[in-house]
């Protein structure tokens, strides 16, 4: 996102963050996304 879109949703009290931030995951929860991404992109070159 650039910063002037940034600084328009901020102004508008929007709070802009990652998804991480938002959902705020255990370290087992990412290592799983993590796993099911490298299988996802693994199964698309296939």
């Amino acid at each position: 996102m650039d910063e002037v879109k940034r600084k328009k949703l901020e102004d508008k009290g929007w709070k802009v963050g990652t998804v991480l931030e938002l959902l705020d995951p255990t370290p087992e929860e990412i290592t799983l996304i993590e796993i099911k991404l490298a299988l996802s992109r693994h199964f698309k070159q296939q």
